[in-house]
């Protein structure tokens, strides 16, 4: 079982990095990446937040809406944070070619033992047109 999570942990941050890195045009995005940021923030939503019981690492399920009217990409970064407000990990979800008005249920696994409870926050959004 854990040997899954980081295997899934490991293949989210590679498409996450192909997302915002490969082929970059110096800021950070990739070719033809529509709205990146605060736009694309109302279409997440963090619906649970919990330390997962196999694991002892934290872990956020999000709902992901499409309000654009084009199929996209979507890759959000979550942080996640102890009792006090400080960073623990962080983890990503990502949903791939979701259609215009349609929403996806995707998961967002850190990979540190927080040692007690956790918050989860939306901290970045990366959102762009599928091919």
């Amino acid at each position: 079982m854990r040997i899954r999570a980081i295997a899934t942990a490991c293949l989210v941050a590679v498409l996450a990095s192909a997302a915002t890195g490969c082929g970059s045009d110096g800021g950070g995005r990739a070719p033809g990446a529509g709205e990146v940021g605060r736009a694309a923030f109302g279409d997440v939503e963090v619906t649970s937040c919990k330390v997962d019981d196999d694991l002892q690492w934290p872990s956020a399920t999000v709902r992901i809406t499409n309000h654009t009217a084009t199929t996209s990409n979507y890759v959000v970064q979550i942080a996640f944070e102890d009792g006090q407000g400080r960073p623990v990990t962080e983890g990503v979800a990502a949903a791939t070619a979701l259609p215009p008005g349609q929403d996806a249920l995707e998961h967002a696994q850190g990979t540190a033992d927080p040692h007690g409870p956790v918050s989860c926050r939306v901290a970045d959004i990366a959102r762009y047109a599928s091919p």
